[in-house]
This record gives structure tokens, sequence and C-alpha cells, in this order.
């Protein structure tokens, strides 16, 4: 690390637990969930750059937005906006998260343009970073924080937990992408509660988690894609534990599993809160 740039991991995120415990008033949902990062990252190398006040983003798939519609730039965005005369700040984007996956990718590239900005130039540390990310989306508070986190409201409300204990894991990405708000609208009445939380204590035991894996999510992300709802049929029969990962179009499985034709397989683990910029 130079003073002046820094290299970053941008890990996914798999929901080890997502219920929706009810409809809030201002139109989100309340959450309860368990994130937890994975070693698939993305590379985030950001540079300051001096008698410049402008914000470049470079990112290797041509596919994603790029400018204000990528949440890497409006990170760093939202940090120039704070702190007025931060300078030129250039970001290097490497996508190996697959979008639309529901594995946070987006978001965990705004959080380590967050977390680099902080550790490059001091001021940065005495924004409210929390604040700054939930205004970008809700998983981003999480990768301010990594590991593995009990999280309500809309993801934002945070407790670090024990690492969770895990072996292989395989993310599993089929053809098909899915919106999260689609998603989301997707819900029927019965799905979006009321339902009472079980609250953090429930996975205090770091090797438990496996009998409490639940998405809400996979029954309106089975009915809008049917790719996931075959993948999630794929790995019912062979009877290892899975999830729909977030919202979806990805399933994670936590095993080592060959994918099933036209579908990509990437071979992972879980890393802990002290991984978090340590795995490149």
């Amino acid at each position: 690390m130079s003073a002046h740039h820094l290299v970053l991991a941008a890990p996914a995120k798999v929901n080890l637990h997502l219920e929706i415990l009810s409809r809030r008033p201002d139109g989100f949902h309340e959450l309860e969930t368990v994130f937890q990062t994975l070693g698939l990252a993305d590379e985030v190398a950001l540079t300051l750059q001096g008698g410049m006040d402008r914000i470049e983003l470079i990112c290797s798939d041509p596919a994603l937005p790029g400018g204000e519609d990528n949440l890497a730039y409006r990170a760093a965005a939202a940090v120039a906006r704070e702190l007025p005369g931060l300078g030129g700040v250039r970001i290097v984007l490497t996508k190996r998260i697959p979008h639309g996956a529901g594995l946070g990718g987006g978001s965990s590239d705004a959080g380590a343009v967050l977390r680099a900005l902080a550790r490059l130039i001091p001021a940065v540390r005495t924004l409210d970073l929390p604040a700054l990310a939930l205004e970008l989306g809700s998983d981003v508070p999480f990768f301010l924080l990594g590991g593995t986190a009990h999280a309500r409201g809309r993801g934002e409300r945070l407790q670090q937990l024990p690492d969770a204990q895990g072996g292989p894991v395989t993310v599993l990405m089929p053809e098909a992408h899915l919106p999260t708000p689609r998603v989301f609208a997707g819900l029927t009445d019965a799905e979006r509660g009321p339902r009472a939380a079980r609250g953090a204590g429930s996975w205090h035991d770091s090797r438990g988690w496996q009998d409490q894996l639940i998405n809400r999510l996979s029954a309106p992300a089975r009915r809008l894609c049917p790719q996931s709802d075959a993948l999630l049929r794929y790995l019912e029969a062979r009877a290892v534990p899975h999830l729909l990962s977030g919202s979806g179009a990805a399933c994670v499985a936590f095993a080592a599993i060959e994918a099933p034709a036209g579908v990509r397989a990437y071979a992972t683990s879980f890393r802990s809160r002290a991984q978090l910029d340590s795995l490149l």
C-alpha cells in the first residue's frame, strides 16, 4: 500500500438466514438475516489523484453500469460530498462475483471503496460511514464489517457473531438474473409476515448454523425464475445443505458439488472478519 493507492478485496456474501418479519410503513420490509462473507471476491484498486477533482471508474465487465450508476462510483461520490476538496479518485474494478446473483457484488464494491478511502484519508474516518453506506443500499453497511453478522431492520442494524465454521462452499449461477425489487414485489401477503424474530442469540453457537438455513425469498424467486427453481431441485435431489443466495438467481451449496449443464460453478469457502482485507 502506498499513501495514495490501495487494493482491497470486495467479498461476496451469502445470507445463511433471511426471514421477512413484516412490511414496514416506509415500504421496505423488516428483515432478520445472518450475513456471511465468502472467499469469492471482486478486486477494488483505488488511487488518489492530487490536482484533480473528479471520480473515474474503470470496470472489467462492460455489461455493468459505469459512472454514477455504479455503486462503487456512488460510494466515492458520497464521501466527496461530505468532504469538499477530497481531490480526484480513480477506481479500477475487477469483477469476479456474478451480477444479478444475490451475492452482494455491487454492495461489496461500494463497501470496499468506503474502506479504502477511510484507510487512505484520515478525515474520512470522522464520517458516519455506516450511515453513508445505508444511503447506498441496504447490504452495504455489512461490507464495512464482514465475517458473520446478525442484522435487523433493512439489514443495517448489525451485530457481529462468532465466525461460522464451514467447509467447502459452491456458488452455482444459472443463466438468469433476478432484480432484487422484483423478487420482493413477488412475495405473497402470507410470505410478508408478520412473524417474530429469533434474535441474535440463536446463532451464537457457530457450529449450529446449518440447522437454521432459511431464505423466505426462495418461493417468489422460484416462481419468477425457472432456472433458479431447477437448480434448487437439483440440490434437493442431492441432499446437500443449500440455499438460494439472497434474492437469487444464484444458489449456494455448502459442499463441494459439480454444476449441472449450463450453470457456472465457483468453488469458495467462508471468510472471517479478520480476513476481510486479505482475500486477494
